[in-house]
């Protein structure tokens, strides 16, 4: 039960706690982050390629050595208003699956529509907006109170709202972990759209959302003076997926960050996902 002591504006609603499950053994393969996406009036789970898959992205090797499954489903919990008291809420586990088909050989999720997989960012379709129950609250991150028309620069704080280590802020709420930005966005870092975070992070939090903020004065992207704002501002920076520099305390440790703008470029383009990875590289 969500009772007093939440924010139903707070960006914690927007992040969701993940269990990648098989569900011929039943048995919850790894755990991960994920928020929802709206777009088109069809409701998206947004999280890493890596999640669903199994494999690094960029070498096609398996990321586990404890088993040779690949998840078939996921679970996670949406958030339902209790009869009578709008501003309370209660937690329900749904089971959004991953295949069109029982023999797990249609995919049913959206990649990247020119760099594939190698963009680490997935879109599964969850439900279309219009059959969500009166019930049902679900907090899509594109609906929340954002300032996206203000851009994010390097050296901006950043904050990554994942499960580090399955650790939850209570109820299933993300922790929220402070980064900063560092390097320049307008850059394509690796010529692929993403961006470096600096922070400590660890396993559970891929396919977190990341909030970046900024406090003091910011003008207007198109000049106009009557735009500009005082104060702090926050938007969308993108989705984290994982470390580089992160074997020892003495290496650098950077954060990977897809732009937001790569969910936008898969849902447009809707490619789906193929299923070689299945059979990983040795």
């Amino acid at each position: 039960m969500w009772k007093e002591g939440i924010n139903l504006t707070s960006l914690s609603l927007c992040s969701h706690y993940l269990r990648m499950k098989n569900q011929e053994t039943a048995t919850v393969l790894s755990t991960a982050s994920g928020f929802l996406y709206e777009f088109e009036k069809q409701i998206y789970l947004i999280t890493n390629g890596h999640n669903i898959t199994g494999v690094h992205p960029e070498t096609g090797k398996r990321l586990s050595n404890r088993h040779a499954g690949f998840p078939t489903s996921i679970d996670t919990k949406i958030r339902g208003k209790v009869s009578g008291d709008s501003n309370t809420l209660a937690d329900t586990t749904i089971t959004i699956m991953l295949y069109n088909d029982e023999y797990f050989l249609k995919p049913d999720w959206y990649v990247h529509p020119q760099f594939g997989y190698r963009v680490d960012v997935v879109a599964i379709p969850v439900v279309r907006t219009k059959e969500v129950t009166k019930h049902i609250k679900l907090f899509p991150i594109n609906r929340a109170e954002l300032d996206n028309d203000f851009p994010p620069t390097v050296s901006d704080d950043a904050f990554i709202l994942g499960y580090p280590l399955d650790i939850n802020g209570g109820m299933e709420l993300p922790i929220w972990k402070r980064a900063s930005i560092a390097t320049e966005i307008g850059i394509d870092f690796d010529k692929l759209p993403k961006v470096l975070v600096d922070t400590a992070t660890r396993e559970g939090m891929s396919g977190s959302p990341v909030i970046y903020k900024r406090t003091g004065l910011h003008f207007s992207p198109d000049g106009d003076r009557r735009k500009d704002v005082i104060g702090t501002i926050s938007g969308l920076l993108g989705i984290y997926s994982g470390r580089i520099g992160s074997k020892n305390a003495y290496e650098a440790q950077l954060g990977i960050v897809w732009k937001s703008r790569v969910i936008d470029e898969i849902l447009k383009a809707k490619v789906i996902g193929d299923i070689e990875f299945q059979h990983p590289k040795e």
